[in-house]
């Protein structure tokens, strides 16, 4: 039985794997580790504030690419905000009407979301 179970390399690019859900590009594992959903969170904004300047996700896309409830992206959007890795931008139609907030990344959380992808693709010597 042990021998069907296909082995993933420890290290590399197989661990930036969407979750299921859609390909985010935000690292589904650290290390030996499961990501945690801020972490993937922290990494997806950072991602897109890098190629655009702010991600224009309502939670529900967030929580629908990253697999996971809207709940967790919640909690994650929350303690993000708290800890400064992101801001969140409120966006507004042509009416007046609030739509979803768009979400960008501090330079602290672009700091911390590039060691967060380091630790994905560190190679042991």
């Amino acid at each position: 039985m042990a021998s069907m179970v296909k082995q993933a390399p420890e290290r590399g690019l197989s661990q930036m794997a969407a979750a299921p859900g859609g390909p985010s590009g935000a690292p589904a594992k650290m290390g030996e580790r499961h990501a945690f959903v801020h972490e993937r969170v922290l990494v997806l904004i950072a991602m897109a504030t890098r190629a655009g300047g702010e991600a224009k996700l309502t939670k529900g896309d967030l929580a629908q690419k990253l697999g996971v409830h809207v709940c967790s992206i919640d909690r994650a959007v929350k303690r993000l905000r708290a800890e400064g890795d992101i801001e969140s931008i409120a966006c507004y139609s042509a009416q007046g009407a609030q739509l979803a907030n768009a979400y960008r990344a501090t330079p602290q959380g672009l700091a911390r979301a590039d060691a967060l992808i380091a630790r994905v693709f560190a190679v042991s010597a």
